[in-house]
């Protein structure tokens, strides 16, 4: 079909015209959380659940563009810090597949760093300013198939299709540290505390 799935104009088609079918929904991706607050730099990410009711979805890439996201694909970048890909890259595939089928039809991923899990992670400028913020939403590709994607005889029904949703990073306050001068100051206090209490020891 080179690459170009029907589905979509096909229902739009039938609802144009009025007509009372059941018609394709398509996947549909919720993030967890759609909106992220982060200290200058340190590092946040999404966590996503995919659902899926048509044939197979292979994710391919993932975005946060800032809105508005028009089609043809306009994906203006960030202001605030560096978005990194996680959920197509290497060496997992994320396949949701139809109910019933050979692969899950609805699939959950919390963000983890370390483990490499999730949409993808932001990593905020440390130079950012607190209040500052990036609204937009993540953007993914996929491609669609009659059959598991791995499954040598599955046909590829379209490429390079596109499932969103709203997000946003905000940037928030750096916690003050604590400077070697205060600790030097807690731990003399401390240890004359000590010594005072181990004092009243030994005159009583």
């Amino acid at each position: 079909m080179n690459g170009i799935s029907l589905r979509p104009a096909i229902s739009a088609l039938l609802v144009w015209l009025g007509a009372s079918v059941s018609v394709w929904a398509g996947p549909v991706l919720t993030l967890s959380p759609a909106d992220l607050t982060g200290a200058p730099g340190s590092t946040v990410g999404w966590g996503f659940t995919i659902d899926n009711d048509v044939d197979y979805i292979e994710i391919t890439s993932s975005q946060f563009c800032l809105a508005p996201v028009n089609f043809p694909l306009v994906c203006p970048s960030p202001t605030t810090g560096t978005y990194t890909d996680i959920i197509s890259t290497p060496p997992e595939d994320v396949i949701v597949g139809p109910p019933g089928g050979t692969d899950p039809s609805s699939v959950t991923q919390d963000f983890d760093a370390i483990a490499g899990t999730g949409v993808g992670s932001f990593q905020i400028n440390p130079a950012a300013v607190s209040g500052d913020s990036d609204v937009g939403q993540i953007v993914l590709t996929y491609n669609l198939t009659d059959l598991d994607p791995n499954d040598p005889n599955a046909v590829v029904l379209g490429t390079d299709l596109v499932l969103s949703a709203n997000a946003s990073v905000t940037v928030g306050t750096t916690p003050e540290p604590m400077t070697a001068g205060l600790l030097a100051v807690a731990l003399a206090a401390f240890w004359l505390r000590k010594q005072l209490h181990r004092n009243a020891i030994i005159e009583t």
